[in-house]
């Protein structure tokens, strides 16, 4: 694996940093750990950082994907361009009434998600960091996930 560019590893670990809190709001008392806002108290508030956060994550790393798959001088192909689309698809499907449902589905994006990183790496479409980057992140997030999706 290649070193990460220190930018991508200090803001990637940044953006696990909401997945993580919103685990401890699932486990909180309502009112005890502070939500500024922008979501509800408590296990609630949880529930809602990781449905809209993780489907916005999901659909910003498709993006990425996408812009790998048409930076110059690559022409972009229609495979590649719709194998980076497909993780946003995924982030607006796995939009659920039932926020148990919604992080399974977010989970199974993410997965998809890692294998078209990886697809994308050996193909050489992806920075040569790119895995070491998005392994040990996207494993965090699915982790974090999974805890909203058990305790939904």
């Amino acid at each position: 694996m290649t070193r990460v560019p220190l930018p991508a590893l200090v803001l990637g670990w940044l953006g696990l940093i909401p997945f993580v809190y919103a685990v401890m709001l699932l486990f909180s008392v309502p009112g005890s750990l502070p939500t500024f806002g922008l979501a509800p108290p408590g296990p609630a508030g949880g529930l809602h950082v990781l449905r809209f956060f993780g489907a916005a994550i999901l659909a910003f790393m498709g993006g990425c994907l996408w812009g790998f798959a048409s930076a110059p001088p690559r022409f972009p192909r229609w495979i590649f361009l719709a194998a980076a689309g497909l993780p946003a698809i995924a982030a607006y499907l796995a939009i659920q009434p039932n926020p148990a449902q919604s992080c399974v589905f977010l989970a199974f994006g993410f997965m998809i998600l890692q294998g078209i990183d990886i697809l994308f790496q050996r193909l050489s479409i992806a920075p040569a960091y790119w895995l070491s980057l998005r392994l040990p992140l996207t494993a965090g997030v699915m982790a974090c996930l999974l805890v909203g999706a058990i305790h939904g």
